[in-house]
């Protein structure tokens, strides 16, 4: 309802389309009218910072909304469908759901109607690195956990089919930030309920590459990035350099020193090491011969 207040949508409605008309502008100032070589000329820097502008509006929108509905909040709070939040002493969670509510209709409002002019711009922006990434993920995708270095005693029966699943669906195929970023979140904390879970129901059985040699060990940070980047591999996401742009752009701010930022950070982590780092000179002909042209 808020939204639909005159000065609110008047607010909206105009930063929508000024921002619209300012990436529309930049794009044609970019290089020649021909498609392709628009996609090699977008400046990173430019499209990050037009991105940024319209995460600030969001961010400051979003904390114009809480602290002047804040009473209205904890008035919806009180009802019965919030009995589940007695418990919360510090109000901490009951915070955390005014905030996470708020931010996403924020974004539906703001972002939405400026997904597809951000999402070209990042695109654009970031062409060349998710071409040498489609390439790098499609000579991974049937690799074993033992390629990416998981250590046996924390390999998945599964081949941590739950995870990937989260990621393709929740990250890939979501459309808000806020949404993919909680799905970053969701797969992180998977990969640790999987793992406990799989060693007490399987606490000595024979993985197909190899026999669990440790039954107690928990799993460390030194063990989750090589699970997390087999996860990103199998999740084959579409874009992923434009997709991180996006997300550690747009995450709110309050966020990026708790959970969220930390497994954002590993997502990138595991994107960063895939791009750069995993040695796959032996894997497949054609992609060294794809990375020789670039």
């Amino acid at each position: 309802r808020l939204f639909l207040l005159p000065s609110v949508e008047k607010l909206v409605t105009h930063f929508v389309d000024t921002a619209r008309q300012k990436v529309a502008s930049e794009a044609v100032n970019f290089g020649p009218t021909k498609r392709q070589s628009v996609q090699f000329n977008v400046n990173k820097d430019v499209a990050t910072a037009d991105v940024e502008k319209i995460r600030d509006f969001i961010d400051q929108l979003q904390e114009l909304i809480i602290d002047g509905c804040h009473e209205d909040f904890m008035s919806i709070s009180q009802r019965r469908d919030f009995a589940s939040l007695v418990d919360d002493v510090d109000n901490s969670i009951r915070d955390e759901l005014f905030r996470e509510a708020v931010r996403e209709q924020v974004e539906l409002e703001v972002y939405v109607p400026l997904r597809s002019t951000i999402s070209k711009y990042l695109v654009y922006a970031w062409f060349n690195e998710d071409m040498e990434m489609k390439h790098k993920m499609k000579a991974l995708e049937n690799k074993p956990q033992s390629f990416f270095r998981i250590p046996k005693e924390h390999r998945s029966r599964s081949d941590w089919s739950s995870v990937s699943k989260i990621l393709q669906e929740g990250v890939g195929r979501s459309t808000l930030p806020c949404v993919k970023l909680r799905a970053i979140v969701d797969a992180a904390k998977e990969i640790t309920h999987l793992d406990a879970e799989e060693r007490s129901v399987f606490p000595e059985a024979t993985f197909f590459d190899g026999k669990v040699v440790t039954k107690t060990k928990t799993l460390g940070a030194d063990d989750f990035l090589p699970i997390f980047i087999f996860c990103f591999v199998k999740a084959k996401i579409e874009r992923p350099q434009a997709l991180c742009a996006l997300l550690q752009t747009m995450c709110d701010p309050a966020k990026m020193n708790g959970e969220t930022g930390y497994y954002l950070s590993s997502f990138y982590a595991a994107m960063t090491h895939i791009h750069e780092d995993l040695d796959l000179s032996e894997v497949n002909d054609e992609l060294a011969i794809f990375l020789e042209s670039t």
